[in-house]
Formats: structure tokens, C-alpha cells, sequence
């Protein structure tokens, strides 16, 4: 425990190994292309227990945990379960993968989610306990038509518009006073 939280102290502090190298040194797998927006995503107590496909999108503040704790509370021990991720899978921000779960293939998990139970490919999903929306290919033909009547801003890329001028923002300030666009 030592060691793990010296790395750990290390590697705030500018030196050692990455996160991400910490997780896969411990048994974390992931596919291609597996982007994550904020630090410490997965349960680093039981990494070897969690793999994620390809095309992974964590947003910001995500959790995904290999374990419950709360179990040891009431006299029983630690509850631990393996957390499988499909490929081509968005988890929106503050949502929350429990242990012994699996998200198939094709899914989008609305933000602020708790994933309870297992989710099957090709669906969107939202709430606490996370529950179907829709199928994938529903929700996609949806935003697609809503590209073509909304505004949708291709000044930046969209990670860059904290960049662009003040200008830039008012004017997608004014075009979004009444309704929601795309970057």
C-alpha cells in the first residue's frame, strides 16, 4: 500500500509512471482508441477485474469500480466483480459503472448514470439505475436530423472552443439563446 501511494505522490508531482501505465502494469485492459477526460476513471484497487474495447470514451468524472466496499459494513466482506466495457461505447460525465457489470457493444450511457446491472449492445441509457432510452441507430438518426435545422459551429474542433475569441463565444451565446446546436 506503501509503494502504490509513493507512485502515486510520484507522479502528481511530475515523475514516475502514468495513471494509465499504473492501471496497465496491473492488469487493466483496453482496446484502441480509449480516451478518458479526468483522473483516477478506474478502480485502481482492482484493475486487473475491468477491460474496455475499442472506440472508449470516458467523460469527465466517471467511476468505474471493480468493488463495494459497503459489504464490509454489514459484517459481510468486500463484494468484488469484473466490469466489462464493449467496443464503440460513450459513458457521459459523473456516471458511475458498478462492479460485476458488462456494457455491450454500441451503447451510449447518459451522463450522471449509475450502471447497476448489465447493458446490451446497441442501446442508450440513462438514470439512476441506468434503464434503456432508445436504440443506438434511433438515437444517431435523431442528432443526424438535428445537425441539418440546429446551429452547428465548425470554427473549432470541438475540444478547442475554450480557445476561441470572445467574440466567437457571444456569437454562439446569441445563435444558442433558444435552442441547442452541435460542434
Amino acid at each position: 500500500m506503501i509503494t502504490k501511494l509513493k507512485k502515486i505522490i510520484k507522479n502528481m508531482l511530475g515523475g514516475g509512471i502514468s495513471e494509465l501505465e499504473y492501471l496497465e502494469a496491473h492488469g487493466f485492459r483496453h482496446g484502441k482508441n480509449f480516451q478518458y477526460y479526468s483522473g483516477h476513471p478506474i478502480d485502481s484497487n482492482w484493475p486487473w477485474l475491468i477491460s474496455v474495447g475499442d472506440n472508449v470514451m470516458l467523460a469527465s468524472d466517471v467511476r468505474i469500480l471493480a468493488h463495494d466496499a459497503s459489504t464490509g459494513y454489514t459484517g459481510a466482506r468486500t463484494k468484488i466483480g469484473c466490469v466489462t466495457i464493449g467496443n464503440n461505447v460513450f459513458i457521459g460525465a459523473d456516471s458511475i459503472v458498478l462492479c460485476n457489470t458488462k456494457i455491450g457493444d454500441n451503447v451510449i450511457v447518459g451522463a450522471g448514470s449509475v450502471v447497476t446491472n448489465d447493458l446490451p449492445s446497441n442501446g442508450v441509457y440513462a438514470g439512476n439505475p441506468a434503464k434503456y432510452i432508445c436504440s443506438f441507430e434511433e438515437y444517431k438518426k435523431k442528432h443526424m436530423a438535428n445537425v441539418a435545422t440546429h446551429p452547428y459551429f465548425t470554427e473549432h474542433k470541438w475540444d478547442e472552443w475554450s480557445k476561441a475569441t470572445p467574440e466567437e463565444w457571444e456569437k454562439m451565446r446569441e445563435r444558442l439563446k433558444d435552442t441547442f446546436g452541435y460542434v
